[in-house]
């Protein structure tokens, strides 16, 4: 069953110009008619070089934005069509993990504050049962209860970050937006954070959207991927199918960069070309076809949808589906 289906989300950011008198010049197109769908207890990566677009969506999911068009449906329901008020019993069930997990935690605050403040904000839980809830929810993670009476500047980056995720567990979420939750982290720290995710998984049955640019991290913890550039969509696959079959230039491109632990292994590194198109003033065709090294010429007329070529496999790309069709 789909817990999450996006359907043509849009979120525009205007450029403004002057000091006094701010007009608007031009408008940053961060996320540009995207749509994709999740199952329940599924991992999807959500991949690409930064300016992409992959946080904006992510922070559109749990409404920490609001999207300029589109439609997201939560177990059938369209939450853009709600109001805060309304929203506010299922905002439970979103939470969101931080790239910074320093940032993200408020320094003024115990840890025990922090990871209790969502509770009583829901008011699900108060007095003892509250500390009974926050000495379980660190334990989860790995922590203790000594914890609780400490402050998030006394603890290292990998600690911060189990903070972060026992916050985003408090409330019983059903859906986690992970937002490059590893990427500030040490590579040892980064395999005991993402095997915690996956513990967590399994045990409540736990939906996340894992958004990162390493795609060596989403290998291992995705089932499905997609890939996004500038603003788009390009490609979508379960993960396998991805790694051992990638069909957009794009997502070629990506995976001969992922680093290879055999010094002795022959890795042709696909180096792209050409300048990164803007996003305020993108092409009227392919937003890849300047730096793509099978651009054809409809690439540049025209934007390419999302085409099935079996077994879920979505690609966005006139050359592929050229190729399909001769």
């Amino acid at each position: 069953m789909d817990i999450l289906e996006v359907k043509n989300l849009v979120k525009h950011f205007p450029v403004n110009k002057g000091i006094i008198r701010k007009r608007e010049v031009g408008i940053i197109k961060a996320v540009d008619n995207i749509s994709f769908k999740m199952v329940a207890g599924e991992t999807l990566g959500l991949v690409g070089e930064s300016g992409s677009g992959k946080s904006t969506t992510g922070r559109l999911i749990v409404r920490l934005m609001e999207p300029t068009s589109g439609s997201i449906y939560y177990n059938g329901q369209n939450i853009t069509a709600m109001s805060q008020s309304d929203f506010r019993d299922l905002r439970k069930d979103f939470q969101i993990i931080f790239q910074d997990p320093y940032a993200s935690l408020n320094p003024r605050m115990t840890v025990g504050e922090i990871i209790a403040e969502p509770l009583i904000v829901h008011r699900l839980a108060k007095g003892k049962d509250l500390d009974k809830r926050v000495d379980e929810l660190l334990y989860l993670v790995g922590l203790s209860s000594e914890h609780a009476r400490r402050y998030p500047r006394e603890f290292s980056g990998g600690q911060r970050q189990r903070i972060g995720i026992a916050r985003a567990l408090a409330v019983n979420p059903k859906l986690i937006v992970c937002d490059e939750p590893v990427s500030a982290l040490d590579v040892s720290i980064q395999a005991q954070v993402i095997n915690l995710l996956q513990d967590l998984q399994k045990e409540f049955g736990l939906t996340y959207l894992f958004i990162s640019h390493d795609l060596s991290v989403v290998k291992h913890i995705a089932q499905r991927v997609a890939v996004m550039y500038q603003g788009k969509i390009v490609e979508i696959a379960e993960k396998d199918e991805l790694y051992q079959n990638p069909l957009h230039p794009y997502t070629k491109a990506l995976l001969s960069a992922i680093p290879v632990p055999d010094p002795e292994a022959k890795i042709k590194r696909i180096i792209l070309k050409g300048d990164v198109p803007s996003s305020i003033n993108p092409p009227a065709g392919c937003r890849f076809a300047s730096r793509c090294p099978m651009a054809r010429e409809d690439c540049f007329e025209k934007e390419c949808t999302l085409q099935d070529f079996g077994n879920g496999h979505l690609v966005a790309c006139h050359s592929v589906t050229h190729s399909k069709n001769n």
